[in-house]
């Protein structure tokens, strides 16, 4: 962007995004706030403009603790009065605990300057932070807080809240606004989509922001306790009261399964099999199923292996049961290793470049090919540039705020489910290549640049994608983005590496070389493609000098 094209925000265009959001929030989620959100939100409203200013600056840095005489802002006009303003509203406080993250505000120099005494010039700061925490001693932060003011913020767990009611989740930075504002990422135009509240009742939004909490809790304890002393902490909660809505369903099911790997890498296998239990994700019965192998329970680990087979999360869970049933290995990767092993062979004498997609590429185009490393950049695009309106169209939107890059249901069941009909109307008016290569090129022609969580804007996709339509069976590609709706977290991704053709045929490759293995995910879309008739093989690479 040229120097005369640069956007400069407003001095202070933070504490317009902040308000944004209190707005956003209080006029689209305000059954999610409890009698103290609101009650912050009046008081925030009735600062004054310097100390809302000073507020917004803390809480969009990191940590709760701040040094007064570090804070500036050339914007905000008198920074200790601001402060005492947030002081007496008791929004912050001058007059922090005895806390060791005091000592991370200052540098090396300055601890040593702070206590001469302690001989800190020839120490790592690092163990400097870790003698004055271990002798945790009143003196030290007495005479720390003498020298020097610090601030404490008092209400950062509050905003957090106000944050994931706008957000969705606990990671939702306000730099977005920004990155918006400048120009870094075109966003698909939003006017007309009705925002809708991320979470139903206030006590889905708690579960969440309870869960994301315990998710923090647990991750800075887990260096710090013992195995026997994390499984006291997390056994004294009832998981299923967070667990019993579709929102925190969601975040739920990894936090069960981190605790789960936690438990069973410790050794820990009754505690790891009960938060298994607790989440609906794989590989969460996998997990079971061979820890109740190893306790020698094999009838309940054959009952869940068969319930993972009739009803599997996901591609990688259905071809583990089918292993572990038929008993050819413990291993999920065995029948991919079969079908490896009955793959097609090349050789390659010379090899240009150093990825083995390259060489395959290189010894095709030595026999009249044109070809692409692919992979899942071609049918994430064909996906997204398709399937436009039903990932943005207001009629089947799922958008909570005007930041959103995608849709809330995207990665769930509900994606589908919701716009089965939809997405079988929309791909039953192609009835010919030509249609679908017409209306893919008005996407791209109208929609490029536009951010899209699946489209790479990369100058060979038109190339790519017509190469593909022109070839490939229609009624073959119609089924394989109906199957990636079905589940586009996993089916969107595991898609053969290489697309070749000339002028009568074409070939999709997985490429391995002599060490690969064939994953799950890999294996389903080999399959899937030979049973609609597209031309998809493993292709073994073998080096030769």
């Amino acid at each position: 962007m040229a120097d005369q094209d640069k956007i400069i925000l407003p001095p202070r265009y933070y504490l317009d995004y902040f308000k944004y959001l209190l707005e956003f929030i209080s006029e689209g989620s305000g059954h999610l706030l409890s009698d103290d959100d609101q009650s912050f939100i009046a008081l925030f409203e009735s600062l004054s403009e310097d100390a809302q200013c000073l507020l917004v600056r803390m809480l969009n840095r990191k940590g709760e603790y701040f040094r007064l005489e570090k804070l500036v802002y050339e914007e905000i006009g008198n920074i200790p009065m601001a402060a005492q303003e947030l002081v007496e509203a008791e929004l912050v406080s001058l007059d922090p605990p005895n806390d060791f993250l005091l000592f991370h505000l200052f540098t090396k120099s300055e601890l040593n300057q702070l206590y001469p005494r302690r001989d800190f010039a020839k120490k790592y700061k690092d163990d400097i932070l870790i003698e004055l925490a271990e002798a945790n001693a009143p003196g030290d932060y007495d005479e720390l807080r003498e020298k020097h003011t610090i601030i404490q913020l008092l209400i950062q767990e509050q905003i957090e809240y106000l944050k994931l009611l706008f957000f969705g989740h606990a990671h939702g930075m306000m730099t977005e606004f920004v990155i918006r504002d400048i120009g870094n990422v075109k966003l698909e135009n939003m006017d007309d989509v009705t925002f809708t509240p991320w979470f139903d009742s206030i006590e889905e939004a708690k579960s969440v922001f309870e869960l994301y909490k315990w998710d923090r809790t647990i991750k800075h304890a887990i260096p710090v306790l013992l195995p026997e002393e994390i499984g006291e902490l997390t056994g004294s909660v009832n998981w299923s009261i967070y667990l019993n809505h579709p929102k925190s369903r969601k975040i739920g099911d990894k936090f069960m399964l981190r605790l789960g790997e936690y438990f069973e890498k410790t050794g820990l296998l009754e505690e790891a099999l009960t938060y298994y239990s607790l989440a609906r994700k794989h590989p969460a019965r996998e997990r079971r199923i061979r820890i109740h192998e190893k306790l020698d329970d094999l009838d309940t680990a054959k009952e869940l292996a068969e319930i993972a087979f009739e009803s599997p999360f996901n591609a990688s869970e259905k071809i583990f049961a089918k292993d572990y049933l038929e008993k050819k290995s413990k291993r999920n990767y065995r029948s991919t290793t079969a079908k490896i092993n009955l793959s097609p062979e090349i050789v390659i004498v010379e090899p240009v470049g150093h990825r083995v997609e390259q060489h395959a590429l290189h010894y095709y185009d030595a026999l009249g090919y044109q070809g692409t490393h692919s992979e899942n950049y071609l049918w994430r695009s064909l996906f997204g540039l398709i399937f436009w309106d039903e990932l943005f169209g207001k009629q089947h939107a799922t958008f909570h705020h005007p930041l959103q890059r995608m849709p809330s249901d995207l990665h769930s069941e509900d994606f589908y489910l919701n716009r089965k009909k939809h997405l079988e109307k929309h791909l039953k008016q192609f009835r010919s290549r030509k249609q679908f290569l017409a209306f893919l090129d008005s996407m791209h022609q109208s929609k490029q640049g536009i951010n899209n969580p699946l489209v790479g804007w990369h100058e060979s996709l038109p190339g790519t994608l017509q190469a593909c339509i022109q070839h490939v069976p229609l009624k073959g590609l119609k089924a394989v983005l109906l199957e990636m709706a079905k589940n586009v977290k996993d089916n969107s991704t595991g898609f053969p590496d290489l697309f070749i053709w000339n002028d009568s045929t074409y070939h999709f490759y997985e490429i391995k070389s002599p060490n690969d293995h064939l994953s799950a995910q890999q294996l389903f879309w080999i399959d899937f493609f030979e049973e609609q008739k597209i031309k998809a093989d493993i292709l073994r690479v073998k080096y030769e000098n």
